[in-house]
């Protein structure tokens, strides 16, 4: 019997190394998203200051850039 708690034992030691493993690599992972999350929030907010600063340079006439003929016809 006792050899049977042993192996038992010894099983339960391995899964439970297996997930100590799992929760380490996962934090890990979760660690560096929210890393990256976070620098990708800061250069969204740029990019919106950016398109904010470029539509204020777009003369407000009536003509609309998008009726315009391009040069090269």
């Amino acid at each position: 019997m006792t050899t049977e708690i042993t192996r038992k034992l010894t099983e339960l030691e391995t899964l439970y190394s297996e997930q100590e493993y799992t929760v380490h690599t996962l934090n890990e992972i979760v660690t560096r998203q929210d890393k990256e999350i976070s620098r990708l929030s800061v250069d969204l907010l740029w990019l919106k200051q950016q398109l904010i600063a470029l539509k204020d340079q777009i003369p407000a006439s009536g003509d609309n850039i998008v009726d315009e003929i391009p040069p090269h016809y």
